[in-house]
């Protein structure tokens, strides 16, 4: 009997990366809570401008600079205890959110503005700090031949769990919800936030990697990295990748709530919708990697995100169409999306060398933060400014930037393989037909790599 992606998944992996996933799964509720989807509907109820929001948006990513600092600390002390300590801290800086009933009474409407931006940006510069151990651990605990296997199943417990977070948000946040019913939902992600220190304590590994580091030695790992001319590649154009798809991934639910006005309950149904579809292709896209190469399955992946943000463009407010399409969209467009997450991770621990891990996916993590925290800030200056026309030009930014990122990326990375260029008028023509027919086969698991 075949077993659902999530269960063969798990059963590839050995006990410590299992282990992981077990952590991974309290820190997603909190994080679903407390940074997800709730929180740019939360930042529009208390009527934070889309500027402000796409701040907000950015200091998840832009903080993570913060993790080159981190190296020396990670080297010795080890992961384990990096991640314990920065994880205790961004919990308790969640809790300012608890504040803003009073600060809203004292001093307007406003403030609540200043408190939810406060919180927020302690959490994410409390969790840079801890995360600097996150990919080390990783690249020690899981095998190279389980990478793909633990990337899929990652994606799809997360995907599970987004599920019944959305429709437990979507029973809270029915009708028109005040603040306080925002606030609950951060009580139940910073409670799991608390509940994951255990499980991180039950992990294997994370001890220091030299009990002596110094600066001078960090200094050389970094060097070692930065020479590594195929992996400064790899992330450069991995960057450029990420921008685009934050194109649309910053923009579409202010988009569903602002311009087409779907209710807050319903975003969270349809969010609960996309982590269904995700869970069950993942795996597919996993496999797909795994036969056919990282380089391959980004692009592709890259590509169906792209088509997803040209195709947002056909969607006008105010009619039925709008309405109806935009869920068909949002949801292959993050199906596209989480595949092209999983498979950049997997491509990017193939380049670290064990000795200088640290550092590798240091600056792995510095340069896609500054990449993913720069574009939401420029997604909500273009949609204050231009309105409905901004939201367009986030997605054609998505799409064309997404369309030439792809290509770039197929001829930069690893396992790239042979790129096939379409010759003559008639493969032109076809070539596009045959590119989403593809990416159909992959997600509804028809491909050869699943068999």
């Amino acid at each position: 009997m075949s077993k659902l992606p999530i269960t063969s998944a798990l059963y590839e992996l050995d006990p410590a990366p299992r282990q992981f996933l077990l952590f991974i799964v309290f820190n997603v509720v909190s994080w679903q809570c407390l940074i997800g989807t709730v929180a740019v509907l939360f930042a529009r109820k208390i009527e934070m401008p889309p500027s402000w929001v796409g701040s907000l948006i950015a200091f998840t990513s832009i903080s993570m600079i913060l993790v080159v600092a981190t190296g020396l600390l990670v080297m010795h002390w080890g992961s384990k205890r990096v991640m314990f300590i920065g994880w205790f801290l961004r919990n308790l800086f969640a809790c300012v959110v608890f504040i803003m009933p009073w600060a809203m009474a004292r001093w307007g409407a406003r403030a609540a503005w200043y408190v939810l931006m406060a919180s927020t940006l302690g959490f994410c510069l409390m969790r840079a700090l801890g995360a600097g151990g996150w990919f080390p651990w990783l690249h020690e605990v899981v095998p190279e031949n389980q990478r793909g296997a633990y990337f899929s199943a990652e994606a799809s417990i997360t995907q599970l769990l987004s599920i019944v977070l959305a429709l437990v948000q979507a029973l809270i946040l029915h009708g028109d919800p005040g603040v306080n019913r925002y606030l609950v939902v951060y009580g139940i992600g910073i409670a799991a936030g608390f509940m994951s220190l255990l499980w991180m304590y039950r992990i294997p590994g994370g001890r220091a990697v030299q009990e002596h580091a110094s600066l001078k030695t960090d200094f050389a790992s970094y060097q070692r990295a930065w020479a590594d001319k195929p992996f400064i590649s790899f992330i450069l154009v991995g960057a450029l990748c990420y921008s685009m798809v934050s194109w649309l991934g910053s923009s579409y639910v202010m988009f569903m709530r602002d311009a087409l006005l779907i209710s807050s309950r319903n975003i969270m149904v349809i969010t609960a919708f996309i982590s269904v579809s995700v869970m069950l292709t993942i795996r597919y896209w996993a496999r797909f990697a795994e036969r056919q190469g990282s380089a391959r399955a980004i692009a592709l992946a890259q590509t169906g995100h792209a088509a997803c943000g040209l195709a947002c463009l056909t969607l006008v407010p105010g009619t039925s169409w709008a309405l109806y399409g935009i869920v068909p969209i949002i949801v292959l467009a993050s199906v596209c999306g989480s595949a092209f997450w999983m498979t950049m991770n997997r491509a990017m621990l193939g380049y670290v060398k064990k000795a200088d891990r640290v550092s590798y996916t240091n600056l792995w993590q510095v340069v896609t933060a500054v990449t993913l925290g720069v574009i939401p800030v420029l997604v909500g200056l273009v949609i204050d400014h231009w309105g409905l026309w901004g939201f367009r030009c986030c997605f054609l930014m998505a799409g064309l930037g997404g369309l030439g990122t792809a290509a770039l990326i197929r001829r930069t990375a690893h396992e790239g393989g042979t790129v096939h260029v379409p010759r003559g008028f008639r493969e032109w023509v076809v070539f596009p037909c045959k590119v989403m027919g593809q990416i159909a086969r992959v997600t509804m698991g028809l491909d050869e790599s699943n068999r």
